[in-house]
């Protein structure tokens, strides 16, 4: 199992997509350990919307954090829609993990999706690699991304 932190201000989906790509996965793969409630939003011309964002039942906070080896406090912390609720979430006591999508800014405000990097520097995070004493390794960051 992986360690994959998040950054902070970084949105749910785009630390699915970095667990994905650590795990080797397709990120719909990867996607297919929840249930979802609705699909991506979309723009008028049906393509994705790049501020999409993941709102995850009890069970599949849970899930995330498992798969990231991290603790949901940390995810908390660091995700701005970690403890966000939705209506499409059901309210009964949560068997299977489920997930619906949202528009980022309407939740959680400024928030970023990305790689590491993109996210640390949309979100003014700093992004530092262990061992690195506080040095800014661009070549080390780069080579964290990569699964």
């Amino acid at each position: 199992m992986f360690r994959l932190a998040p950054v902070p201000g970084e949105t749910t989906a785009s630390l699915i997509c970095r667990l994905a790509a650590r795990y080797g996965l397709e990120e719909k793969t990867l996607r297919s350990s929840w249930e979802w409630r609705n699909y991506p939003p979309r723009h008028k011309s049906g393509a994705t919307r790049a501020d999409a964002e993941v709102l995850l039942k009890a069970a599949g906070r849970r899930l995330l954090a498992r798969l990231c080896g991290v603790e949901q406090d940390m995810l908390a912390r660091a995700l701005p829609s970690w403890e966000q609720q939705d209506g499409k979430l059901p309210a009964a006591p949560d068997a299977e993990p489920a997930a619906a999508w949202r528009i980022t800014g309407a939740l959680a405000g400024p928030a970023a999706f990305g790689c590491r990097l993109c996210t640390a520097r949309r979100t003014g995070t700093a992004v530092q690699s262990p061992g690195s004493k506080g040095a800014d390794s661009t070549q080390r960051r780069r080579r964290d991304v990569t699964p």
